[in-house]
This record gives structure tokens, sequence and C-alpha cells, in this order.
């Protein structure tokens, strides 16, 4: 005696998306946006050293970004350390008005020197 009953239902499931990278991006909006980039930069690059395996091109999908744009973020860890110090701790206020983008022409700069005489022109010291 076998009781091989079924139940459908109609269930009207809405399909679930995680958030896009901007949204969880906003709860960190007491900190300078420099500083949640060159954050983010550093915890790709402990990814990606983790595990083999994962690409950029993977943690881009997981962030709902292009790889390109994770590319952008992780040039940032080319900057000078006096830069990325400065980035990290400073509490100036010239720091909430300054975006990745503001530092892309002194990332290309290979000499730390003149990365820093960039620096100091960006933020008018």
């Amino acid at each position: 005696m076998g009781t091989d009953l079924k139940f459908e239902f109609k269930v009207n499931l809405p399909p679930i998306r995680p958030k896009p990278y901007k949204c969880r991006m906003a709860k960190l909006s007491n900190e300078p946006k420099l500083r949640q980039y060159l954050l983010l930069a550093y915890q790709i690059r402990d990814r990606l050293d983790a595990d083999p395996a994962v690409t950029s091109k993977q943690i881009a999908g997981w962030l709902g970004m292009t790889p390109p744009r994770i590319c952008q973020i992780m040039d940032m860890l080319l900057l000078c350390p006096e830069i990325q110090q400065d980035i990290l701790l400073s509490k100036r206020k010239a720091f909430y008005e300054l975006g990745e983008y503001n530092v892309r022409k002194i990332v290309i700069e290979p000499l730390w020197e003149k990365q820093i005489e960039m620096w100091h022109a960006l933020l008018k010291i």
C-alpha cells in the first residue's frame, strides 16, 4: 500500500537578486570613497592570493561590477606607501571630495617621488 500523494501549489515567488555593490557601499558613506576603494583593493588582493582558482572576473560578478572596474580599483595598490597611508589614516575633509578616478593619473606614474608631488598638487598642500 503505497500512498503516493502529490500536492501542487501555485506560488508567486519574485526573483531574489543580490543588492548591487553601490547599495552595499552606501552603508559605508561616512568613510571617504577613496578610502573605501583602497580597502576594497586590499580585500580583493587578499582573496585572489588566498585562492588561486578565483579570478578577478568572478570577483567582479560577486560585487556586481565589471572586470575593468575591478582593475581600476586594484590599480590603487600601485600608489606609493606614503599616499596609501595618507588615504587610510588621514582625517582631512579633502578626502571626502576625492574619488578613485582622481588618482588614476597618479597611479600610472612609476616614480614614487613624482607620485607624491602629484598627490600634494591634488590636495593643494
